[in-house]
């Protein structure tokens, strides 16, 4: 038994295995990213006795990297070295009026911008004065960047408006527009206030009267007004 475990002891790392947990399929870090990483920080491990490798200092590399959002596992499975992380979900990629793009993940963290981001992220744009200064939206002063992460979470919470709306726009007036992926018909939301009552109104026109309609009858719908759209037909 001592013996065994001597021997167990000193066996050395034969090869590395990276699991990324993400929701998308886009990753925002990729297996080659972490390795870079890691050899960036002097982390080695092929053909290196396992009882050098210091797991401590792997886990805390990988937990300051911006898009991981856990560091799950860093252990070994025989002389494997085995390290799982899970990336943050992202929700919006926010474009402030007039200053640098910047991302919104699902619990309200705010990020840096990453080119890697997955296409169908909900974008914001338009008259949004903040810029990427603050670590989470709750504790933002700018009340148009926490309602604008509300109203998109609840379209993430439903494929019928994740399908139909792609992007939020901002008005002068601080006042939110949802822009559909598909056609010009724009819906005039306002803030967040009744947001999930607007929604199912919304549901409601959409299934059960523009069907009816032509597609291009109508411009603009007004969602602001409680348990009823007003409908801005196009100009002639």
């Amino acid at each position: 038994m001592v013996w065994t475990g001597f021997k167990a002891k000193n066996r050395t790392c034969t090869h590395i295995s990276i699991e990324i947990h993400a929701q998308k399929e886009t990753q925002l870090i990729t297996k080659s990213d972490i390795l870079n990483i890691l050899k960036r920080n002097k982390q080695e491990w092929e053909g290196k006795p396992m009882k050098e490798i210091e797991l401590s200092a792997i886990r805390k590399i990988l937990s300051q990297e911006t898009y991981i959002k856990s560091v799950d596992k860093v252990h070994f499975l025989g002389s494997k070295l085995q390290i799982e992380v899970t990336l943050h979900d992202i929700l919006l990629e926010v474009t402030p009026h007039n200053k640098k793009k910047f991302l919104i993940d699902v619990d309200g963290a705010c990020l840096p911008y990453s080119p890697k981001i997955n296409s169908d992220v909900i974008m914001a744009t338009g008259f949004i004065s903040d810029s990427f200064q603050t670590e989470d939206v709750s504790t933002s002063e700018n009340k148009t960047l926490y309602e604008l992460f509300y109203v998109a979470s609840l379209i993430k919470k439903d494929p019928f408006y994740t399908d139909l709306f792609h992007k939020l726009y901002v008005n002068d007036k601080q006042e939110i527009e949802l822009h559909p992926s598909v056609g010009k018909l724009f819906v005039l939301f306002g803030s967040m206030k009744d947001a999930e009552n607007k929604l199912k109104t919304l549901k409601y026109m959409y299934d059960d009267v523009l069907p009816y309609l032509s597609e291009d009858k109508y411009a603009q719908l007004d969602v602001r007004f409680k348990n009823r759209i007003v409908a801005t037909k196009t100009k002639s």
